[in-house]
């Protein structure tokens, strides 16, 4: 009898430790990796895109007249269950259609946080004006322009709402119920982010119903993944029984509610120095992807249309200056993307990937010359990686052997 409890005992100690190991060490090649604790979920059925579609045409157009469809005045609450936070500059003429989008949900326990980032369009006197007959409506006022990923993240940081859904200052949310479903599913789950489905669309002055496609999750009758830790962005995850991939990497930060606490800890430890860096290209990439996901615990995805992003037709590359200050966003997302991930074996890859696709970048010379700060800001991007235990000395040499081709990058390899 003793013999056979030893067993048992010796057993359980032998799959413990491989158990441990498994997860302190992560085999590059096993893409089917899925977290020990991750469930498959199967939620109510949602309608397809064009049935979504078009039964939001109503409510899309109202909101794009400027029509309030609730107008029962409601009073800010002290404990809003959620904010809506949108960066506006220079929207003035747009920014009536995303508000009204909000104010006309059936969930009316929320708080609209708008940050002027120093518009020069008279934005900031036609907000006084709508907050006049909405106290939901909060307005922060940068003292000079300052990018969006600092608009949105004091925005973000003075949210009161248990909830942030990040919204843009053209869009929409796409029908009346987006708020009451996705919160009931976040609520339901206490989960950190629960992402729901967007379409896209290019509107002329008037709406252009022919351009608009869905661009998320196509598949939008696919079970769901609840995702852990650290695999909640950039790599695929796997479920059981011969299901088809999700891929949870989008990085947009529309159609998204995020738990504040969540939002707030992230930005908190990116910290003040690197979000008040002006950013304008690939902010979306750095608050969501690396930080907002990286310090979620779950996050859940539902197969429900929710929020209408309307391209507006702008290019922002002009000239080679856009180009390199666009590399320079790159190096800024690197570097906060090392100190998130150095700790996590999943993302070593990423790393080496990252390091490389910045060394092909044409324009990585010329940035690093345009500042000393970037090229400082890049040497300590190359000492950090050199440090990590998850990176291979194989990857590390092919790193080394790629930056001294180069010539120009001032680092003692």
């Amino acid at each position: 009898m003793y013999f056979y409890l030893i067993i048992i005992i010796l057993s359980f100690i032998i799959i413990k430790l491989t158990y441990l190991r498994y997860n302190d060490y992560y085999e590059d090649d096993n893409d089917n990796y899925i977290p020990d604790n991750a469930t498959i979920y199967f939620e109510e059925k949602f309608v397809s895109f064009k049935d979504a579609y078009d039964k939001s045409k109503d409510f899309l157009k109202q909101n794009l007249n400027g029509i309030l469809i609730n107008t029962e005045k409601v009073q800010l609450s002290k404990k809003p269950k959620i904010s809506v936070v949108i960066p506006c500059y220079n929207c003035r003429r747009k920014i009536l259609r995303a508000i009204r989008s909000v104010q006309n949900q059936d969930f009316q326990n929320f708080e609209i946080i708008i940050v002027n980032d120093a518009s020069n369009d008279n934005s900031s006197l036609y907000l006084d004006e709508l907050k006049k007959e909405e106290s939901r409506l909060r307005i922060i006022n940068n003292e000079k322009n300052m990018g969006t990923l600092y608009t949105r993240s004091i925005g973000s940081l003075s949210a009161k709402g248990k909830y942030i859904f990040p919204m843009d200052g053209d869009d929409m949310f796409l029908d009346r119920d987006v708020f009451t479903t996705i919160i009931k599913i976040a609520e339901k789950g206490n989960f950190d982010i629960t992402i729901f489905n967007s379409v896209y669309t290019t509107l002329k002055p008037n709406v252009d119903t022919t351009k608009i496609h869905h661009t998320f999750y196509e598949a939008c009758h696919k079970p769901n993944l609840v995702l852990f830790q650290p695999d909640l962005a950039f790599y695929q995850i796997s479920a059981k029984d011969n299901l088809e991939k999700i891929y949870i990497n989008e990085v947009l930060l529309h159609a998204k509610c995020i738990k504040t606490k969540i939002y707030k800890k992230a930005l908190n430890k990116l910290g003040k120095e690197r979000y008040s860096r002006h950013m304008l290209h690939g902010e979306d990439d750095l608050a969501n992807t690396i930080i907002i996901f990286h310090t979620a615990k779950s996050a859940k995805y539902v197969p429900k249309y929710g929020y209408l992003y309307i391209n507006n037709n702008s290019n922002s590359f002009k000239n080679r200056n856009d180009y390199i200050k666009y590399t320079e966003q790159l190096l800024y997302i690197f570097d906060a993307f090392i100190d998130f991930s150095l700790d996590l074996p999943r993302n070593k890859k990423v790393l080496v990937n990252f390091m490389i696709y910045l060394f092909n970048n044409e324009f990585l010379q010329e940035t690093l010359n345009s500042t000393e700060y970037n090229n400082k800001l890049f040497n300590s991007c190359l000492d950090r990686i050199f440090k990590c235990k998850y990176i291979s000395d194989e990857h590390k040499n092919e790193i080394r052997k790629r930056g001294k081709n180069l010539g120009f990058i001032k680092y003692k390899f």
